[in-house]
C-alpha cells in the first residue's frame, strides 16, 4: 500500500502560511507583553506616590525634597530610598519593566552614588543618591528652588504646573508627583527634534559608557507615553501626544 508524501510545493505553501501567521501573531504578542509591562509600571508608580505621602505624614506634610536642583529628576537621596524601602517597596519596584537599559545595567543605577549593604544604603551624606527609574516632580529643599516648570497654552484648565513641596498643594488630583522616565536629547535629525533612546548628555554615558533612555518607546525617535502618578494617589497613562518638554537638559517630558 502506497503512502502519499507531501510534495515540495505543498511544503512550501505550508511554510509560507506559517510565516504569514507568525508575522501576524508576533507583533500582537509583543503588544500584549508591553501592555502588561505598562500596567506593572503603573502599579509601581502608585507605590512610589504612596511612599512619598507616607513620608509627608511623618514629616509635617513635607515631601522628601532633594537638596539641589543640579541633578536629574530621577535622582533620589539614599535616606529617602531607605524610607521608601521600609514602606514595602523593593529594589525591583524602583525601575520600569519597559526600560531595557535600566534592567540590563541595574547595579549601575542602584548604586550610582550610594553604598548598599544588601538591605539599605549606609553612610548617607548630602551627596549620596541613586538613579531611580522614575522621576519626581519635587522642588528642592534649599536655595531659590528649581526654574519654573514649562507650561503651554493647551495644558488645559490647570495651566500652571508646579514643583510639589507638600501634600497640602492645591488641586492634588491634578498635581503630577511621580512620572515615568521620559527624557530626550536634542537631535535635529529626528522626527520630533529629540532622541529618546540614546541620551548621552552626561549621566550613564560619561560614567559607564552606555546611554540613558526613555522607558516606554515606540522607536528612539518617539515614546509611547508614560504613567503619571498624582498627589492624590491616582495614576493615569498619558499618551505621548499629550506630553511636553517641561524641564532641564536632557529634557524631561510629562
Amino acid at each position: 500500500m502506497k503512502t502519499r508524501a507531501f510534495t515540495l510545493i505543498e511544503l512550501l505553501v505550508v511554510i509560507a502560511i506559517i510565516a504569514v501567521l507568525m508575522g501576524i501573531l508576533l507583533p500582537a504578542m509583543s503588544r500584549v507583553r508591553e501592555q502588561a509591562r505598562m500596567q506593572s509600571c503603573g502599579s509601581r508608580v502608585r507605590q512610589h506616590v504612596l511612599a512619598m505621602t507616607m513620608y509627608a505624614g511623618d514629616n509635617d506634610s513635607k515631601l522628601p525634597l532633594p537638596l539641589t536642583a543640579g541633578n536629574w529628576l530621577w535622582d533620589v537621596g539614599c535616606t529617602t530610598v531607605n524610607y521608601m524601602l521600609n514602606t514595602g517597596l523593593t529594589r525591583e519596584m524602583f525601575y520600569c519593566p519597559s526600560n531595557a537599559i535600566q534592567q540590563k545595567y541595574n547595579d549601575h543605577f542602584w548604586t550610582f552614588n550610594g553604598e548598599w549593604d544588601g538591605t539599605k544604603f549606609t553612610k548617607p551624606a548630602k551627596t549620596d543618591f541613586i538613579v531611580s527609574g522614575y522621576c519626581y516632580v519635587l522642588d528642592v529643599a534649599c536655595g531659590d528652588g528649581r526654574p519654573a516648570v514649562k507650561t503651554y497654552p493647551n495644558d488645559g484648565e490647570l495651566a500652571t504646573k508646579i514643583w510639589c513641596k507638600t501634600v497640602m498643594e492645591k488641586d492634588p488630583g491634578q498635581r503630577e508627583l511621580v512620572i515615568d522616565a521620559t527624557l530626550g536629547q536634542e537631535d535635529s535629525n529626528t522626527k520630533h527634534g529629540y532622541n529618546f533612546g540614546m541620551v548621552t548628555a552626561g549621566g550613564s554615558w560619561s560614567g559607564a559608557g552606555f546611554p540613558d533612555r526613555t522607558s516606554h518607546l515606540k522607536t528612539d525617535e518617539e515614546p509611547s507615553g508614560g504613567n503619571i502618578g498624582f498627589l492624590d494617589g491616582h495614576v493615569e497613562w498619558r499618551h505621548w501626544s499629550e506630553m511636553r518638554n517641561r524641564y532641564g537638559r536632557p529634557t524631561f517630558w510629562w
